[in-house]
């Protein structure tokens, strides 16, 4: 198989307002393991969100190591380029120790949600065009966020209407404001320029 490898996506999944904390996307074949450089990348996201946590103070003061808390996991993996179905977040959640997670503990899951494969474009658009009641392939940007807002945490695997706005930024819109299903499948898999988002 190939080599795993990781890239730097230009938003930012991590930080919803700052621009300094780049969110990365890690890249492993079935069977594999992370190796160091990729650790060494998500332990700076891990680091990030552990200590934004619910009780990372007073578990820092008191001498206890960062930990990753179960509904905190789905967006860690997100923020590393793996995209989650509802299914899948439900599947994770249910695993996961109330206590949470360490990194090490962290990169063992990682490399479990790795060994799934990603959605493609064709089926990412075909779930798309089901939002489509008009039939001709648009999507109205503010519906699709409506949706996600409806629906909690489990859509998506937790994009929230930031998410989707980062997603959507810059692809053509009609005199609508609508844009094509096909385009935002494609930014979703392949990325602005390129850089993958579901891998």
């Amino acid at each position: 198989g190939a080599p795993p490898s990781f890239s730097h996506h230009p938003c930012s999944w991590l930080d919803r307002g700052c621009d300094t904390e780049a969110a990365m996307e890690v890249k492993l074949q079935p069977g594999q393991q992370l190796n160091k450089d990729q650790k060494e990348v998500m332990l700076k996201g891990f680091d990030y969100i552990a200590s934004h946590c619910e009780g990372a103070r007073a578990r820092k003061r008191q001498g206890l190591p960062m930990v990753l808390l179960p509904q905190d996991a789905p967006r860690m993996l997100r923020s590393c380029g793996r995209g989650l179905l509802p299914e899948d977040v439900e599947d994770i959640m249910r695993d996961l120790p109330d206590e949470g997670l360490d990194f090490n503990d962290f990169c063992k899951l990682f490399e479990r949600v790795a060994q799934t494969p990603q959605a493609n474009e064709a089926k990412i658009c075909q779930a798309l065009n089901a939002l489509d009641i008009t039939g001709q392939g648009m999507i109205d940007p503010k519906f699709l966020k409506d949706i996600i807002r409806g629906q909690g945490e489990g859509m998506m695997g937790g994009m929230t209407p930031f998410d989707i706005d980062t997603v959507l930024k810059g692809l053509p819109r009609d005199r609508l404001g609508k844009i094509t299903a096909r385009a935002i499948a494609r930014r979703l898999v392949r990325g602005p320029d390129g850089v993958q988002y579901l891998s």
